[in-house]
């Protein structure tokens, strides 16, 4: 069984590598550009897995996180930033920059299995 994903950045390059990753291990993975986007189809889709970038346009990731937090406590959401301030307002961080990695490692994590390296 496939897990679903819905991947958030405002950066097409980065949305696009982790949705690469995401892809390789099996995932379904859907995309938003902004934080409103990612806000709405976390709303309108379940997904296994929410990853948000912290700093994007009409929302921030953690605007989003905390609003999921309320609506769908059960969601699974890692928060990425460079600002690492925000790494202490939300349980789920990954520091960018990360590798492919990193990125798995902090997935599995998250999901509660081993890390596939």
């Amino acid at each position: 069984m496939s897990m679903t994903s819905l991947v958030a950045d405002d950066d097409p390059d980065i949305r696009d590598f982790i949705c690469f990753v995401l892809q390789r291990a099996g995932h379904d993975v859907a995309v938003a550009a902004d934080g409103f986007e990612a806000w709405t189809s976390a709303c309108e889709s379940e997904f296994d897995l929410i990853v948000l970038d912290h700093h994007m346009p009409r929302m921030t990731g953690l605007e989003v996180a905390e609003r999921l937090r309320i609506t769908r406590p059960d969601a699974r959401v890692l928060l990425m930033s460079g600002d690492q301030d925000v790494a202490y307002r939300h349980p789920h961080f990954l520091s960018k920059p990360f590798n492919r990695l990193e990125l798995t490692d902090a997935v599995a994590a998250l999901m509660g299995h081993p890390a596939q390296g």
